[in-house]
């Protein structure tokens, strides 16, 4: 809106000049100097009327703009959703339809291997009843070959039995034929003879078998009383006689390791009654004269070694690669 002000202003007036002075003693001129200050008073009337009516009209401009600007937004805002809404769902629909037609394609295919797999199952099935059927075929037909030949073995044996003893098989023969007719008629006094007849041959084969028996049971008895004298032997060639003169063996391991370098280390193991003697052992073995074991000592060492190998009989990890490590290190 319009308004006025009053602007205050102090205006200097410099003044400078010379006068002349009448006629004296000396009579002269004299100059003059200075500065006046005069405030000026100026009342100033601002129209801002046009002004106004101007930011009015850009003010209805701006509000109808920024209305504009607001709708304009919104619908933008709607449009980004709607459009976002959509590619959405176009993504998803896409993505769901891909993953369906791809699990579509996976079923068609596992379907038809499936099938495949059916169909071959189905022609093995076929092919071994029908290996089954030709084995039970020629089984039978193998089976039916070889009893005939054991039967054909059996009856050759027997013959070949009878042929080398064939007056013992008469004479069984002979004996049941007497013995049927003998049971069966009424000759009873006969019957009697015949019974004692045959106790008494009883008798002697009870005997014969009695003897061969006691025969075999002296043999046993000869061959357990010649091991126990061999381990009686072997036990007291082995015992320590009361001079306390007499050799003893215990284990040792002695080893020479290499290293990198090149220098050698030898350890020496043994039980506590030997740790006195380290030093000599190891010299001992230091200096020996070694020589190759032969093929017999090499094979029971691998025996008894594959023995105590064996006996580990331990599932886990650990046991499982230390048994392997002494596999390894044996055979090297």
């Amino acid at each position: 809106m319009s308004y006025t002000r009053q602007i205050k202003t102090t205006i200097a007036v410099h003044y400078s000049g010379t006068v002349s002075y009448g006629p004296s003693q000396n009579g002269g001129t004299a100059s003059y100097s200075g500065t006046a200050y005069e405030d000026v008073y100026v009342n100033l009337y601002v129209d801002t009327t046009p002004f106004d009516a101007s930011t009015n009209d850009c003010g209805n401009k701006v509000d109808l703009l920024t209305t504009s600007v607001a709708a304009t937004e919104a619908a933008q805002v709607a449009s980004i959703r709607e459009n976002s809404r959509k590619i959405g769902k176009t993504l998803i629909d896409g993505f769901f339809k891909t993953v369906r037609s791809e699990i579509s394609q996976q079923i068609n295919e596992l379907k038809n291997n499936i099938d495949a797999t059916l169909l071959k199952l189905q022609s093995d099935s076929r092919r071994c009843n029908d290996m089954m059927r030709q084995m039970e075929v020629d089984y039978n037909r193998k089976c039916d070959q070889y009893l005939k030949i054991f039967s054909d073995l059996d009856h050759e044996l027997e013959n070949r039995i009878r042929n080398i003893d064939q007056p013992s098989f008469e004479f069984r023969s002979n004996a049941d034929s007497l013995n049927g007719r003998m049971s069966e008629s009424d000759m009873i006094p006969i019957v009697s003879i015949s019974g004692g007849e045959n106790a008494r041959l009883e008798t002697q084969l009870s005997s014969t078998l009695i003897k061969n028996r006691a025969y075999q049971a002296l043999s046993k008895a000869t061959h357990f009383l010649q091991v126990q004298k061999y381990t009686a032997n072997t036990i007291t060639s082995s015992i320590i006689d009361s001079s306390n003169e007499g050799k003893i063996f215990l284990p040792v391991c002695y080893m020479e390791v290499v290293d990198n370098k090149g220098s050698m280390r030898s350890d020496l193991h043994s039980s506590e009654e030997l740790s006195s003697y380290k030093i000599q052992i190891g010299e001992s073995l230091r200096t020996h004269k070694w020589s190759k074991s032969s093929e017999e000592d090499k094979n029971a060492i691998r025996r008894y070694f594959n023995e105590q190998v064996a006996a580990i009989t331990t599932s886990d990890k650990h046991s499982d690669r230390v048994r392997e490590q002494i596999i390894q290190l044996f055979n090297n």
